[in-house]
């Protein structure tokens, strides 16, 4: 008896709503008789649609689907409206329980705003898709969404909009187990709603708080912000939360066992829902009210809800739903990368144009420059000649003066070589005559050593000769040779210069006072620095630079 007074009074106060709601209508429908454009209506009806969805569903649904009907038939569409009708749909959409149609108008809504670069209405848009995410209980991309929603909203200074981010978050936290992270969130829609006065949206946080407090068993605190929210609910003409609140204190007695309790508040949301087709709403009423008839002894009654909870609910299209959600997710990346491939073709082809122009451009550039360089050429042509022939002149005369230099400096090494030879001999003589009559002799032996003396001196200075010779015929090749073969040391340049002459080995050792190892260590050196192979000649390569 007292259930079937609970739903009479519930009645009473819908009709009472109802024409609170009829006023409201008239007034709308006067500002939209008075509208001077089509984009004045279309305004007109969407801020009402918007306002409306929370207070008469099947309304706001008619009006965005009749805005959007207008927007189309404009010659020049309006992208920001059409972006918020999508907004609006994805949130109908979404509150019917037809999760891949709100994601789908949400992401047509999200390729809008990013075109336009509106971060703010593209914040809100990041916010809807997580609540779209949750219903499916898809908890870690849900906060993942608030979380985006929550950075540009803060960036942007949207209050509002990030507190509704944190509530929602909270929720999914809830859901997720994670208890101390929802509370944490709701904590802070609730400071943030309070701080601009929206106590409607307060009420939309204590309707979560109500679930968090029977998940941490505070049944007391839960049950009393409970009936808060229905007497909030009912003042503002809220159904959607008026619904919820109805919900949350049936399951607040299904917890403690008052079975019937339960049962009236689960018929109370029931009514509210299916005045507004909340069909997720109802399918969980009749699954509740199923349970607590089951627990009350009234078995048909719940056999029957249980079919009424089948009939009307979407759990078996789960899996079906998320398939098209990640098809609406495919084909809006799709999309994306259509239309920056678009973009990319315009701007290759706008390079292909000024490509165009810019060769035209050189190409007149160069005729003019090639008329400019032949003249030049003309000019340059008689002076490079007579330079050629300058330079042949020189070229033989040095040539003339190497091969003299040449034929001196073999007769030079020749003479010192019979003056070395003489030095051997001589001093062959001291060691066998001399050395043998060391006593009473000592006078002519110090004379013939000076003498010996003498005579090498002679002889370094033939040397001098002969090295002022080489350095004559090999003027700037040792600079030649520090610049291309920089590891070079100063021996092996030497011994490189007397090998242009022609000298043989035996020639250099004399030249050089060296052993005959030591000459052929060097070329062995020079012969590596240089990178020549086993075939190739160190005399004619060096004569070749």
């Amino acid at each position: 008896m007292r259930g079937i007074i609970f739903v009479f009074l519930n009645l009473l106060m819908f009709t009472l709503c109802a024409q609170e709601r009829d006023s409201v209508f008239i007034k709308f429908q006067d500002k939209i008789d008075v509208s001077k454009s089509d984009k004045e209506k279309i305004d007109l009806m969407l801020d009402f649609a918007e306002k409306q969805y929370e207070y008469n569903f099947s309304f706001a649904k008619r009006m965005v689907e009749e805005a959007v009907e207008l927007i189309n038939n404009q010659s020049v569409i309006d992208e920001k409206q059409l972006a918020k009708a999508y907004t609006i749909q994805g949130i109908i959409n979404r509150r019917e329980g037809k999760y891949p149609e709100s994601l789908d108008y949400n992401l047509k809504a999200k390729s809008i705003y990013e075109k336009l670069n509106d971060s703010m209405y593209g914040s809100d848009i990041m916010h809807n898709m997580g609540m779209v995410y949750r219903s499916q209980k898809l908890h870690n991309k849900a906060i993942q969404l608030y979380k985006e929603s929550i950075a540009i909203k803060a960036l942007i200074n949207d209050t509002h909009g990030l507190a509704a981010s944190y509530n929602m978050m909270g929720v999914s936290f809830r859901q997720s187990k994670k208890l101390d992270s929802a509370f944490v969130c709701y904590d802070k829609a609730r400071e943030l709603f309070q701080s601009i006065d929206s106590f409607e949206d307060v009420q939309r946080v204590n309707n979560n708080l109500v679930a968090l407090y029977r998940d941490q068993k505070k049944y007391d605190l839960a049950i009393s912000l409970a009936q808060e929210n229905i007497i909030r609910s009912k003042r503002k003409n809220k159904n959607f939360s008026l619904s919820a609140a109805y919900f949350n204190l049936s399951t607040l007695y299904k917890r403690l066992k008052d079975y019937s309790k339960s049962l009236a508040y689960a018929d109370s949301a029931l009514i509210v829902a299916k005045s507004e087709n909340f069909r997720k709403k109802i399918s969980k009423a009749y699954l509740r009210k199923s349970f607590l008839n089951h627990k009350l002894g009234d078995y048909k009654t719940a056999y029957f809800d249980y079919r009424k909870f089948n009939r009307h609910s979407d759990s078996i299209f789960n899996i079906e739903n998320i398939k098209r959600i990640q098809a609406s997710e495919l084909n809006y990346k799709f999309q994306q990368e259509k239309r920056e491939v678009e973009l990319l073709a315009k701007q290759e082809k706008e390079k292909k144009q000024l490509y165009g122009i810019l060769l035209l451009l050189v190409l007149a550039s160069g005729l003019i420059i090639g008329y400019l360089i032949f003249r030049i050429y003309k000019n340059r042509a008689l002076i490079l000649e007579e330079k050629v022939e300058k330079e042949k002149a020189q070229k033989e005369l040095l040539d003339a003066k190497v091969k003299v230099g040449e034929e001196e400096t073999k007769k030079l090494v020749a003479d010192n070589t019979m003056r070395l030879e003489f030095k051997q001999e001589l001093l062959d003589q001291i060691k066998s005559h001399i050395l043998p009559d060391a006593t009473g002799e000592l006078k002519l032996k110090l004379n013939s050593l000076i003498s010996e003396l003498q005579l090498q001196v002679t002889t370094e200075g033939k040397l001098s000769e002969i090295q002022s010779k080489i350095t004559d015929v090999n003027q700037g090749f040792d600079a030649k040779l520090r610049e291309l073969y920089p590891k070079l040391t100063k021996t092996e340049r030497e011994v490189c210069a007397l090998l242009r002459v022609n000298l043989s080995i035996k020639e250099i050792m004399t030249v050089r006072n060296s052993s005959l190892d030591a000459v052929k260590s060097t070329r062995y050196r020079i012969r590596k620095k240089m990178g020549l192979n086993s075939g190739e000649e160190l005399e004619r390569f060096i004569q070749s630079i």
